[in-house]
């Protein structure tokens, strides 16, 4: 859940505990994905609509991505974006699922 940082703040201040991060872009959730999968990280695809969960999950991970620029990041924020994704769509009906 985007935005729970305040929320998790709250536990570990309650508990004492210290929390493990394991949402995207950690490699905890990508490394059981990829070995759930059984295929090589250049074989996947992360696709999303968020730079910043989404494709810096793939990006950080070692898998190939997919930013869709109909949701979170926009179109125009690509140029500047730290690291470009591997590839840039406006909407997942100009992805050819055949030939990539």
């Amino acid at each position: 859940m985007p935005g729970a940082g305040s929320l998790i703040t709250l536990l570990e201040v309650a508990t004492r505990v210290k929390p493990v991060y394991i949402g995207k872009p950690n490699a905890i959730i990508m490394d059981k994905a990829v070995e759930h999968l059984g295929l090589k990280r250049e074989e996947l695809l992360m696709v999303g609509d968020n730079y910043l969960t989404d494709i810096r999950a793939g990006i950080d991970n070692g898998i190939p991505t997919l930013l869709v620029t109909t949701g979170f990041t926009k179109a125009e924020e690509v140029a500047d974006l730290p690291i470009a994704p591997t590839h840039v769509v406006s909407s997942l009906a100009e992805w050819n699922f055949d030939e990539n």
